[in-house]
């Protein structure tokens, strides 16, 4: 290394040394931004002279001055002097003469080689990212001898040095690996080519280089970049295990402590190589020997750094062309002796939650590499043949680990366990199958849903799940997740051991109903009845169990029922088939005679028994015992007890589902007992009657066995069928109801709202505070049982359930089709006007200026009486229950008032959106209703800007219902309406709330209650914009998914309603997409909407709409010589191309300008990939016919057309690379961006690293992490729950 008297004679390239002054000025800058004693204002210019010296052209030659006199200079000072080297290096290095290039290279040689053991850590760390970026710049090309500087800085002995020089040797080599081949950096995408060919080089071990040499291009081979036989994995490894033997010998502490460090910092430099180092290379450097030597000792963060390691060379995909390397390493790992001390390690670092959180996360990481080790010998049984394994001791250990209490210590080897259970191989069958008994168990405790437990539990397992997760939605995910590995594993059990499976659990579910304190008798009491107790909680989990081994008997049923007559096993087969169905019987029997008053356990008796019928499908008699214990089923319901209450609800309406599920099964077991049916269920009907839910619910249950039977001729069917839909074609051609949907007013007048403004004034509802703290009185009540009794005339809930009725599991061209289609064609066209009125009515009654004869304080009301009362997972202070508690307790207060306007509403327009979806599924009689189109599109969005978010899910479900039916020949004239109006009105309201939540976030409101509402209105815009940025794609590759491949339109013309202009083209009709690309009424709203969500604040949905933007923007691509192999263009379907061109103008400016701006925007760091990719395609496909793309970069601030000139020129002889074309964009966008990656947190390969792949307060990996948003409901309380709002078209 050159000395600094050296450096100073040579320079001529900067301008001359700084002086004194200059240099005094700079420190008492920094002292002063250091200072908190100084005014901010002197503060602020003091940082802004700073800034402005990293533009002098002398800014090197101070860095390189400050950083390099550690005798003069504090760490700060030195720190900053770092830093303006390397602003130099990343943002100047462009503009240099290579004589400039060329000394900045030598200052940073020159502060490496000055490195003391006393320097500060972040010190050294800087000047090694200083290396990589200079090596990033001119390795292997101007710069050669790297590897050679490298090894001459980890070659001097330590008995000078320590370990100072090769810990920053150890840290270039981690930071070249991430760098280059890891992580998405712009400066090294650059140069890709020649710094992963160069940086292989060093890095491969002595025999692989020699390999590689011979068949390398004669190219490099003029060029050597390697310097020494060994190679640096070779040489960390050796290093590494020179410091483990050290450790192991222990002496001096702090010596053995500096060693220890040394060992980690290797093990950092590994662990990113171990990503992409060919495998041959790990074998002949005995890597996985190397990892392992950590667990000869007790250093549990030795160890926890060498299973990150080992984990990433592990989770190697397994391929052919390595197949002899993939297996070496596996078995290398799976060494009995090395298995075992796994289990020590184990079982020395168990723990309670809280007592030992570094030997807790050396549990986790273990886990996840014996899961690694479970997969790779049940997906490759060859590894076993050679017979090195000890396979009792593996599976044994993944038992051990599976029983721990940890669930997110066992979920890894759980996972592995649910994928054994396919394996074919007949060893691994073996070790299974003695695993069996101990499986069960555990997946059958681990079913318990836990997240219902109080927090402060005794249990472990709650304990455990506190320490990891931060947020119930994280919990809740967790534990979707975990129990679908339990009843996957029980389901697969079931299936190869049906007969000892199905009589285990049965058992216990049996021994639970007997013994549990399900009956008043054994200390059932309503008063203090809660869904969530332990006994109910534990019977939920046995249910759960007996419907997994149920699915499980019923795919083994599926198997043997393939087996012919002449096979050995057909004969046993349908003994033990007899045999179960048999004893599934008994064991029904014998819970049928069994009281249960709570009900819950009395619903899941009940879905149990359905599930019994349906997978054994007995005879006659067994059934229609069943079903009259069904009938007959009582739970006294006790009103006073609320949650008692609500629970015997909800067990009636299970009831009336599980009829109908047996009615559409047993249709012809029915009929045979219809007389005797029909009777008890009008018994049920009438003593029902208030709840006109279950009224129709089981008069649908009898209309399902005459519509399903097939003992009933077509007249005498038809006429049965007609006389029990005779009460909704009655209601449709009342006058009186289409009267009543004739204005606004008259279907307020209709409701006993007409005069919902003089009824607030009068009960002072402006002049109270707390609604639900104040009664109605019983006017009051009155009223609002009123408003309740006239929302149930009208006939929606009829119409539905008869529909749902008619419709489901419905088989197209079948006789039950062509029946339901004759019921239901007469009625439809009469329905659907007044249906269209009632709900635009419903969506306008939440429109405020519809409310403007009001004064303003009633206005208030009516705007607080449309706000939802929200509970969200994770953000509300109090439980679900708690909420629902207080919402039923609230049902005649004020609050209750209100809930039961928003909630008539609300009901109407969902059961409207219903009724819809069911017609759709007779397509011709709905969609060639005349002129339904604009009508249909007013009703659903003339008004959808007044609803909440959170009711706008409902109208995106139904909108992909009528797209996804729509026959192809009536979708150009039907969807874009449709289309049009959704875009356009859900554009305005997302963008509209987004904007809301912006202006909410700047407001930094303190109160903890607004602060909760504001996340619970964040919570669900991000569901809405999830769901209609969804939509984009679904439209775009619908045709595609369903597989519907049509021959390309001919000569650029589009056949219209199947008609073709020319004779020998086939009649086709344009796809999903092309009529969405091709017409402008629906593009230029959808544009529009995409454009917008590139800056809303979600990355999920931002990612989603930049793929969408990848599919568009080729299609409209210019046209070209034609070539047969080219991808389509718009210019295939659409013969206007001033239309293509004003599309690529508004990509070439809105799209890309938002582009850039989100890329500006430190939110969307993580997203820098995403948003470069697509602004390189813009530019890649787009620049050669128009300007526009040059312009938008050129106007950008410091943006010069050289540097636009030079970047279209990479980009277009980027060959189609897509890591080198995002890394051109975002090098010149460098000094746009606002974070670069390199801040704000590196965009690496999943799985790579210690934290890859993982999320939660404790890292739990992102596979079992998914956060469902999916949908909820509050029952009767009027009130919607926001975890599933999105849920709204139910088959049942």
């Amino acid at each position: 290394m050159e000395s600094n008297d050296t450096l100073n004679d040579s320079y001529n390239s900067f301008p001359t040394f700084p002086d004194q002054h200059q240099l005094d000025t700079v420190r008492a800058a920094l002292a002063a931004t250091l200072n908190p004693r100084i005014p901010n204002e002197i503060r602020q210019q003091a940082l802004h002279h700073l800034e402005e010296l990293k533009h002098q052209p002398d800014a090197p030659h101070y860095g390189y001055t400050f950083a390099s006199d550690a005798e003069q200079n504090d760490d700060a000072l030195r720190y900053y002097g770092l830093q303006l080297l390397e602003f130099a290096v990343r943002y100047r290095w462009l503009e240099y003469a290579p004589a400039q290039t060329d000394q900045l290279r030598a200052w940073v040689l020159s502060l490496a080689g000055d490195l003391r053991d006393s320097d500060a850590l972040f010190l050294r760390n800087k000047i090694g990212q200083l290396w990589v970026e200079v090596a990033k710049r001119c390795w292997g090309e101007e710069w050669m001898d790297m590897d050679e500087l490298l090894l001459e800085l980890w070659e001097k002995p330590m008995s000078e040095t320590g370990v100072v020089n090769k810990v920053f040797v150890l840290y270039v080599l981690e930071m070249l690996s991430e760098d280059i081949v890891n992580n998405e950096d712009a400066v090294a995408g650059l140069r890709l080519e020649t710094l992963g060919a160069a940086l292989n080089e060093i890095m491969i071990p002595h025999g692989l280089y020699e390999e590689h040499a011979r068949t390398r291009q004669a190219t490099r081979q003029q060029q050597e970049v390697r310097c020494g036989d060994e190679g640096w994995l070779a040489r960390v490894c050796g290093l590494f295990a020179e410091c483990m033997k050290f450790v192991r010998m222990g002496g001096v502490p702090e010596e053995v402590q500096s060693m220890t460090a040394c060992a980690v910092k290797a093990l950092n430099a590994l662990r990113p190589t171990m990503a992409w180092v060919s495998l041959k290379a790990a074998v002949e450097a005995n890597c996985v020997d190397c990892l392992f030597l950590p667990f000869h000792t007790e250093d549990v963060a030795l160890q926890t750094a060498a299973t990150e390691t080992l984990y990433v060379l592990l989770c190697r995909q397994y391929n052919a062309h390595w197949h002899d390397a993939w297996s070496h390493l596996q078995l290398q790992a799976l060494r009995p002796d090395r298995v075992a001390m796994i289990r020590q390690t184990f079982e020395r670092t168990a723990s309670s939650t809280g007592d030992d959180e570094a030997a807790y996360t050396l549990q986790k990481k273990m886990a996840e590499i014996l899961s690694l080790l479970a997969d790779a010998v049940s997906q490759h049984p060859r590894l076993i043949e050679g017979g090195k394994l000890d396979l009792p001791m593996l599976f044994d250990l993944l038992l051990y680990v599976l029983q721990s209490k940890s669930h997110v210590v066992s979920i890894p080897v759980l996972h592995s366990w649910s994928k054994m259970m396919a394996v074919q191989d007949h060893t691994i069958i073996d070790m299974v199958l003695q695993a069996l008994g101990t499986l069960i168990q555990t997946c059958s405790e681990r079913l318990l849903r836990y997240e219902l437990l109080p927090s402060e539990s005794e249990d472990e397992v709650v304990r455990f799940l506190d320490e990891d997760f931060d947020t119930t939605p994280e919990r809740h995910a967790f534990l979707g997740n975990y129990r679908r590995y339990c009843t996957g594993i029980i389901q697969a059990i079931a299936r190869s051991r049906p007969m000892e499976a199905m009589q285990h659990v049965l058992e216990q579910m049996r021994s639970l109903l007997h013994n549990g304190p399900y009956t008043s008798d054994r200390g059932f009491e309503t008063e203090a009845y809660s869904r969530n107790s332990m006994p109910v909680l534990q019977f939920d989990a046995q249910f759960n169990v007996v419907s997994s081994a149920l699915k499980g008997f019923s795919l083994w049923c599926l198997d043997v029922a393939v087996l012919g007559q002449e096979e050995p096993l057909y004969a046993k087969a349908q003994a033990d088939r007899a045999s179960a169905g048999q004893s599934l019987q008994e064991w029904s029997y014998g819970v049928i005679s069994v009281q249960v008053d709570d009900p819950e356990i009395a619903a899941q008796v009940l879905q149990t028994l359905v599930l019994i019928l349906r997978t054994v499908k007995p005879g006659p008699e067994f059934v229609l015992y069943v079903i009259q214990h069904l009938l007959t089923m009582r739970l006294d319901d006790n009103p006073a007890h609320t949650a008692f209450s609500d629970a015997v609800k909800g067990f009636e309406g299970l009831r009336v589902i599980e009829l109908q599920k047996l009615a559409l099964v047993f249709a012809n077991e029915l009929l045979e007992v219809y007389n005797e049916l029909e009777p008890r269920v009008a018994e049920l009907v009438q003593a029902h009657n208030d709840d006109q839910r279950l009224v129709w619910g089981y008069r649908s249950f009898l209309f399902m066995i005459i519509h399903r039977a097939k003992g009933l001729d077509r007249e005498t069917r038809m006429a049965r069928l007609q006389q029990m839909l005779e009460p909704v074609y009655e209601a449709w051609q009342d006058p009186d109801l289409t009267r009543s949907a004739g204005s606004l007013q008259t279907f307020c007048d209709s409701l006993a709202l007409g005069d919902l403004g003089d009824f607030y004034k009068a009960y002072r509802f402006d002049q109270i505070q707390d609604w639900s703290a104040h009664q109605l009185d019983e006017a009051g009540q009155a009223r609002q049982q009123m408003v309740k009794d006239r929302s149930d005339l009208i006939p929606l809930r009829m119409t539905k359930n008869m529909l749902a009725a008619t419709t489901e599991k419905l088989k197209p061209s079948s006789e039950e089709f062509e029946t339901a289609s004759a019921l239901w064609s007469g009625i439809i066209p009469v329905i659907l006007p007044t249906l269209l009125q009632m709900l635009r009515h419903a969506q306008a009654f939440h429109n405020l200026n519809n409310w403007s004869h009001l004064p303003d304080e009633l206005q208030a009301v009516i705007r607080r009486t449309l706000q939802d009362r929200f509970w969200q997972s994770g953000i509300s202070n109090e439980s679900k229950e708690d909420f629902y508690a207080r919402i039923s307790g609230s049902k005649t207060s004020y609050e209750g008032f209100a809930s039961t306007v928003r909630g008539t509403m609300r009901n109407i327009r969902e059961q409207g959106y219903q009724i819809i979806y069911l017609m759709t599924k007779f397509d011709e009689q709905f969609y060639s209703t005349e002129s339904l189109a604009v009508p249909l599109a007013e009703a659903l969005f003339a008004d959808a800007e007044a609803l909440s978010a959170n009711h706008l899910h409902p109208i995106i479900n139904l909108a992909t219902g009528l797209v996804s039916r729509c026959p192809p020949h009536y979708r150009e004239g039907f969807l874009p309406p449709l289309l049009k109006e959704l875009f356009t009105k859900l554009d305005a309201k997302i963008s509209q709330e987004w904007e809301a939540i912006g202006a909410a976030h700047d407001r930094n409101a303190s109160e903890a209650d607004e602060l909760g509402d504001e996340m619970r209105v964040e919570s669900v815009l991000r569901q809405l914009t999830f769901s209609m940025v969804s939509f984009v794609p679904f439209l775009l590759e619908y045709d595609r998914q369903q597989q519907q491949p049509t021959p390309p339109l001919r000569n650029g013309t589009a056949a219209t309603n199947g008609s073709s202009h020319h004779h020998h083209a086939p009649a086709r009709h344009p796809t999903l997409s092309e009529i969405v690309l091709s017409d402008p009424s629906v593009l230029e709203p959808l544009m529009l909407f995409c454009t917008h969500a590139l800056r809303m604040r979600d990355t999920r949905c931002c990612t989603i709409i930049c793929k969408a933007f990848r599919t568009i923007i080729p299609l409209f691509q210019a046209p070209t010589t034609p070539n047969p192999t080219s991808p389509p263009t718009i210019s295939s379907f659409n013969n206007n191309n001033d239309n293509a061109a004003q599309v690529r103008e508004f990509i070439s400016t809105a799209v890309l300008q938002s582009c850039i701006t989100s890329l500006h925007d430190p939110y969307f760091a993580d997203m820098q990939k995403d948003l470069a990719s697509l602004i390189a395609h813009v530019i890649l496909l787009y620049s050669p016919s128009t300007d526009t793309p040059r312009e938008v970069l050129c106007s950008l601030p410091d943006m010069t057309v050289a540097r636009v000139e030079k970047a279209f020129a990479r980009i277009g002889k980027a060959g189609g690379s897509e890591r080198v074309l995002r890394a051109v964009v975002l090098e010149l966008l460098e000094g746009v961006r606002g974070v670069g990656i390199y801040e704000a947190g590196r965009i690496g390969v999943a799985g790579i690293g210690a934290g890859g792949g993982e999320a939660g307060k404790r890292g739990v990996r992102r596979e079992y992490m998914e956060v469902e948003t999916g949908p909820a409901r509050v029952g009767e309380g009027e009130e919607v729950g926001l975890e599933g709002v999105a849920g709204l078209f139910g088959e049942v």
